[in-house]
């Protein structure tokens, strides 16, 4: 299986390529930060994963770039708007993943666009900003997820652990998109507030 990821946030991309790598280790995944070239769009991808918000691109010219390739979409979006939605299912791309949606949503939801299923998850169909728990994490990502909420820097999460600290960034990386926060102190902020009721 190959996979595209398009997304002008380094963060995004890795966490995504991360998670994605971790659940499928045979797939061959790329992450790019703007639309490749019409030439390698051609060169087979199962799934295109699409940021909806390029700088520099209007919605419907990022389709208009995609148009041929558009059953193989999937956007990607925080803040995904009811009517570029609309569009784009009514131009034949096969889903839309919130990135603000566990990793359980995503996916289950990725899991159904290749079984042939619906893939527009229903973005109120999510967290609601509430507290995530780690248990749909890997089990080295629960460690990192709990030595990071403890303070340790990475190096200290590195020596404890046994890896290196180029893997920890990576976990580090796939816990903040997983969680939808932008850096550390958010996610143990985010942690400790109580869960919307």
């Amino acid at each position: 299986m190959r996979l595209l990821i398009i997304d002008d946030h380094p963060m995004t991309c890795a966490g995504l390529k991360s998670l994605l790598q971790a659940y499928y280790p045979d797939a061959e995944i790329e992450a790019r930060h703007t639309p490749p070239s019409s030439t390698e769009l051609l060169q087979g991808w199962d799934h295109i994963f699409l940021d909806m918000h390029l700088p520099g691109f209007s919605f419907r010219e990022l389709l208009d770039l995609l148009a041929g390739q558009l059953s193989r979409v999937i956007l990607i979006s925080a803040a995904p708007e009811p009517e570029s939605v609309e569009l784009a299912r009514s131009r034949g791309v096969r889903g839309l993943l919130p990135k603000n949606a566990d990793v359980e949503h995503i996916l289950d939801g990725f899991r159904r666009i290749r079984s042939g299923d619906p893939g527009f998850i229903d973005p109120t169909d999510l967290t609601g900003g509430r507290k995530l728990s780690p248990s749909p994490l890997t089990e080295r990502q629960r460690d990192v997820f709990d030595a990071l909420l403890g303070g340790l820097s990475n190096k200290q999460i590195a020596r404890t652990l046994g890896i290196s600290e180029h893997t920890v960034k990576d976990h580090v990386t796939a816990l903040l998109t997983i969680f939808g926060v932008r850096n550390r102190l958010e996610l143990v902020l985010q942690q400790r507030q109580p869960p919307v009721v």
